[in-house]
C-alpha cells in the first residue's frame, strides 16, 4: 500500500493521488484489516464520491475512531464518513 503526502504532511485526495473509487476503497479496507488494534471484521468500506465511508460494527468504544483514523492515514481526516456502531463497552487500560 501507498500513501502519498503533500509538503506540509497532508493526504492528498484520491483524485490528485490518481486513485480510483475501487483502489481508495481497496486500500482502506487493507489497511483496516491490517491494524492488530482492533477487529474489522464487521466494518463495510464503501465510496460515495471522494468520501470513504465506514458502516457496520465494532466490539468496543474508541475501536470506531481507530478504524477513522486509519481510513483518514490513507483519504485525509475530512473525507471519512464514520457510520460505525459500538456494541460493547470502552477498552480496559492494563
Amino acid at each position: 500500500m501507498v500513501l502519498r503526502v503533500d509538503g506540509q504532511g497532508w493526504s492528498l485526495s484520491s483524485v490528485e493521488s490518481g486513485h480510483c473509487s475501487a483502489a481508495t476503497k481497496a486500500a482502506v479496507k487493507c489497511a483496516l484489516e491490517a491494524s492488530s488494534e482492533f477487529d474489522s471484521t464487521q466494518i463495510v468500506v464503501s465510496m460515495l464520491g471522494d468520501f470513504v465511508v465506514l458502516e457496520g460494527f465494532v466490539r468496543c468504544r474508541g475501536d470506531d475512531e481507530l478504524a477513522a483514523d486509519v481510513a483518514a492515514a490513507i483519504v485525509g481526516t475530512t473525507q471519512v464518513h464514520n457510520r460505525l456502531i459500538c456494541r460493547g463497552f470502552p477498552k480496559r487500560s492494563n
